[in-house]
């Protein structure tokens, strides 16, 4: 997956060696109708230093979204972003946040599908490995 335009708001940082997080960056790109969002592997984007600010364990053990270069979003924050932004958040976003336990269940949802990314060859032992090279 390659980058859109240099004019998108938001870049989606994925594990692009694990096929579940392949898969979820997919589907975003394809619900990205307005193409707000760039998409960069884990590996790129923490060889160019956008995930400077992440810390060092936790670069590799989920997705990350970056708004404007500055602000970085990881996991289940990351997804809460990425529902208000891409098309029906208008919507969903302020049901999550009207009913008390919205966010809760969300981050339990995106826990559930992340330890997808726990297995196999995305298993985060092999990643972090990647990481000291």
């Amino acid at each position: 997956m390659q980058a859109k335009s240099s004019s998108s708001r938001y870049i989606l940082v994925y594990d692009a060696d694990c096929g579940p997080c392949t898969r979820f960056a997919h589907v975003v790109d394809i619900l990205d109708k307005e193409e707000k969002i760039d998409f960069i592997s884990l590996v790129k984007a923490d060889e160019r230093g956008l995930l400077d600010n992440v810390p060092t364990p936790l670069r590799y053990k989920s997705f990350h979204l970056i708004a404007g270069k500055v602000e970085i979003k990881s996991g289940s924050e990351a997804l809460l972003e990425l529902i208000r932004i891409l098309p029906g958040g208008k919507v969903i976003f302020p049901l999550i946040n009207y009913f008390p336990a919205g966010k809760q269940i969300v981050g339990y949802t995106y826990n559930r599908f992340s330890r997808l990314h726990d297995t196999g060859s995305c298993n985060t032992n092999h990643n972090s490995s990647r990481n000291t090279s």
